[in-house]
């Protein structure tokens, strides 16, 4: 099995260690076919990167397609900052992405009491799994994620609840080879549940690009290398899962 994207990478626009062409050279060196630069939306509050930031990756992102058109695809996503019932820190020009990704940060901007509640537990105050999964699915439902980032990192979600509706909102869970956050009863749950993977680096170094062992261990000890879409025998083709705003490179999203 060989992974050929690594959709959730870190660079300098916010607190990675390398530029964007760094992330790049090294996602080329490592064999891949398409990298994503994924920075935290404007709401992480340690290390958001605000809309004009982001507005200079896109045009720096747009530069690297242009120059390494032949070696590989650069997209731009956005780790949006879970922060509400239903809310995320998306800028309201959603125009510049290539995909959209969605994760807990405990340093994000609550937006609602269900923020606040979230942000108590990420420092350690209370437990709610269910009513976390529940907050996670009602965002997911009005935007067009594509995958969770690290679910169930620093706090708890309900898999078998937040798994169903994953799969039935076509949006990935990720595998994060940074900080495998799913034990392995809550990844075959999801499976059961009928949920696609990711496995993705969530690299803030450029040497970590396509550093996918810890993630490749896990999938072959689960035995559910079907499931997993970005890797070079996936039976489902990205467009189907992932909402890409260049849809010719891979067919019209569901």
């Amino acid at each position: 099995m060989r992974i050929l994207s690594d959709l959730h990478t870190h660079t300098v626009f916010s607190h990675g260690k390398g530029t964007p062409e760094e992330n790049v050279i090294a996602a080329i060196k490592s064999g891949l076919s398409r990298i994503a630069i994924s920075e935290h939306g404007p709401g992480q509050l340690a290390y958001g990167v605000s809309f004009s930031r982001l507005l200079s990756l896109r045009h720096e992102i747009d530069r690297l397609n242009r120059v390494y058109q032949r070696d590989i695809t650069v997209l731009m996503g956005l780790e949006a900052n879970l922060t509400g019932s239903g809310f995320c820190d998306i800028p309201k020009d959603t125009s510049i992405f290539d995909m959209l990704a969605i994760g807990f940060h405990r340093t994000s901007m609550p937006r609602d009491i269900h923020g606040i509640s979230m942000f108590f537990q990420g420092i350690g105050i209370g437990k709610d799994p269910k009513g976390n999964a529940q907050r996670m699915i009602r965002t997911m439902e009005r935007f067009p994620f594509a995958f969770i980032t690290h679910p169930g990192r620093y706090i708890k979600m309900d898999m078998g609840l937040l798994s169903k509706a994953a799969a039935k909102l076509n949006v990935a869970l990720e595998i994060n080879t940074s900080s495998l956050s799913m034990t392995d009863d809550e990844v075959l749950l999801a499976a059961k549940n009928g949920a696609f993977f990711v496995v993705n680096s969530d690299a803030h170094t450029p040497d970590r690009v396509g550093d996918f062992e810890a993630g490749l261990v896990l999938i072959k000890r689960l035995g559910i290398s079907s499931l997993v879409i970005n890797d070079s025998i996936a039976k489902h083709k990205f467009g189907e899962l992932l909402s890409y705003r260049h849809s010719a490179l891979f067919g019209k999203p569901k």
